[in-house]
């Protein structure tokens, strides 16, 4: 297995709407926005920290991550040799379009960043067609009584009960004083 290379998985994350650089940023830092790659998907949730973000990942070859580092070592600040277990390390990628959108991580990540009134808003909204489903399979079985009665004995039902609440609904007679 000599020709076989290795596989690692990198990470980007990014907001959707960019944010400004800042003016006091250096050049190079300027010129690499959005090229910026991590191998550890943690250190890629933290720069997706602002809700709606996306999670980009690709599979490269253990070399060519570690050049994407060397480049990065090169261009923005030296980090420890390459690889070690302890850490995560960042590159800068050639071709930021190689990455492709990680639907379930982008998930994750979005889910984690909303507010909690935000997912108390959808838990109640998820929560009305559970309710209506659980109403209608928990409906009472119909009684003898109401089994053979056609529609016109419904409406003959509810004719008689309108008559019942409407004495019931007659207002108390007052009289009207002088505060």
């Amino acid at each position: 297995m000599a020709g076989i290379e290795e596989l690692i998985k990198i990470y980007r994350g990014e907001p959707i709407f960019k944010q400004k650089i800042s003016p006091f940023s250096s050049e190079k830092v300027k010129q690499n926005v959005g090229k910026y790659v991590t191998d550890n998907v943690n250190e890629a949730r933290n720069y997706a920290r602002k809700f709606p973000s996306i999670i980009k990942s690709a599979e490269v070859p253990r070399k060519t991550f570690a050049k994407f580092k060397d480049v990065f070592d090169d261009t923005i600040f030296k980090q420890p040799k390459y690889p070690t277990d302890s850490r995560f390390f960042y590159g800068l990628i050639d071709e930021p379009n190689k990455l492709k959108v990680d639907i379930l991580k982008t998930l994750g990540v979005n889910i984690r960043n909303l507010t909690p009134l935000a997912v108390k808003g959808l838990n109640t909204i998820a929560s009305l067609p559970v309710a209506t489903i659980t109403a209608f399979l928990q409906s009472t079985p119909a009684n003898a009584d109401e089994a053979n009665m056609t529609l016109e004995d419904f409406a003959k039902l509810a004719e008689e009960n309108n008559m019942q609440m409407g004495s019931m609904d007659k207002a108390i007679e007052t009289e009207q004083k002088d505060i």
